[in-house]
Formats: structure tokens, sequence, C-alpha cells
């Protein structure tokens, strides 16, 4: 399938790409603070502190989780509904140049990274006293060595069978609006993997990712779609054995505590 999980009757484009090439891991890396917290269910933090427990999902897994608090159907991707309608110019049609432009009114387009199936995504945050989840149960892990803990997650990945080590990134997730053109972001995948709709900003994410793909981060590895005023993307029923993995890093006690 071209397009695996994409919504069906929707008119879908992409760029015609003439290499494959994406900038180096370095660079598509952002900066590690100075401290990181996972917010979680309390009986989950033992297994993240002793052993190094972590479970990481598709973009494609998000994109379907029914949970608001964990799930966005817009992961992986950037939307821009323009006030004024979407301006489209049509370069093809039935296989011969046409080049017409006209205005949709109402309509949007959302540009998707192409293997939101093959990247791979550990959420963290920079807000402590987050509230997410039952606030019975939750606490909080803080990494108090951000550095240490991501050199472990780097161990692991390059241990996995399928997980890419030069596939792996971290940043400061940023957060965009609909009203706003995406820029130069929509030729990137790492920078849509690393890109929320405002609704969750209050998350203050900071995201680990990383692919199991050469190709998941090349430049304009990505397709998009033109979509209609008030479409709803369906759900789909994903299989969890291919869109979860569990990394297993070791005892986490010299970068990793219990809050109290």
């Amino acid at each position: 399938m071209r397009y695996p999980y994409a919504p069906t009757g929707l008119v879908i484009f992409e760029p015609r790409r003439s290499e494959a090439r994406r900038p180096p891991v370095a660079e598509m890396r952002g900066s590690l603070p100075q401290a990181l917290y996972k917010v979680l269910p309390r009986i989950y933090a033992e297994s993240l502190v002793e052993r190094g427990e972590l479970m990481w999902s598709s973009l494609t897994f998000f994109q379907n989780e029914l949970d608001p608090t964990r799930g966005d159907p817009h992961e992986g991707s950037h939307r821009y509904f323009p006030v004024s309608g979407l301006d489209v110019t049509r370069q093809e049609r039935n296989g011969l140049p046409d080049n017409q432009q006209f205005t949709m009114p109402g309509h949007g387009a959302q540009i998707n990274a192409f293997k939101c199936h093959h990247i791979f995504i550990y959420s963290t945050t920079l807000d402590p006293t987050l509230e997410v989840g039952d606030a019975e149960s939750r606490t909080c892990v803080e990494v108090f060595e951000p550095e240490r803990f991501f050199q472990k997650i780097e161990r692991a990945v390059a241990a996995h069978r399928s997980a890419r080590v030069d596939r792996l990134i971290h940043g400061e997730v940023q957060y965009w609006s609909p009203d706003n053109p995406p820029g130069a972001i929509w030729a990137l995948p790492h920078l849509l993997t690393l890109n929320k709709h405002k609704s969750h900003e209050n998350d203050r994410e900071y995201r680990f990712a990383f692919g199991i793909r050469a190709d998941v981060f090349d430049f304009e590895n990505v397709f998009g779609f033109i979509v209609p005023p008030g479409y709803m993307f369906p759900r789909i029923d994903l299989d969890s054995q291919t869109h979860r993995m569990k990394l297993r890093l070791g005892n986490l006690t010299d970068c990793c505590r219990v809050r109290a």
C-alpha cells in the first residue's frame, strides 16, 4: 500500500523527490535540558528507575489512541487551514500538464511524515507538576542526568534488532496552530515528529524518537492530503505488537529518581 494508514476518500499529494538525503543526525538532535520528568502511574515508576523499562510507541499508534490525554490524530503532521480558503495549483491532470490555480473555501492541507508507522517515540516533560492521568495513582520520575539517560537509550537502540541508532533524535516539542503555514517544517519528517497541535502545549513535552527504516527522516519523505471542512479522521484498530516496543536500559538510579 502506497499510503499505509492514510484515510481514504481524500485527495493525496506528495513532492517529487529527486534524491534520498537527510540532515546529519547531530543536526536533528536538540539540546538536552538540565532535567527531564516522566509523569506516570506509580506502579510503573519502579520498573522505569530500577530496570530502565521504556515503552515506545509509533506515531501511528498515537494517531489512533482513543484516550485524549495520550492520543493525538495529528501526530507527525502539520495542518494549515487558511481563513480565506486553500489556494491550490494543480500541476497535472490525468497525466497531462495542467497548472490550473483555484481556491477551495473552508478546506485545509495536512502534511504527514511518510513513515509514521516506522517512527517510535518516548515522551517526557519539562514540567514536574504536569497533571495527566489519575491524580491518586500518578507519580513523577525525575531524570536528573539527561545526558547519561540519553547515552543509555543510545546503547539500547544500538543493541536492538530493528531500531536504528543513526536515526535516534531528541528535542523539545514545538506546537503549531492551523492558522499558521508550516514553513520549512513540511519537508522535514524529523521536525514533523517533534511538532504537535497547540491543544497539547501545556504538556511541555520533550521527546525522544527513533526510526526502524533508513529513510524515515529523509528530506521530503512526506505526503499530504486536502482536508474538507469538518472532516473527522477515522480511528483504526492496530496490532500493538507492531506499533509498540519496550526497550530495557538497565538500572537507572544513576540518572533517575522518583520525586517525593
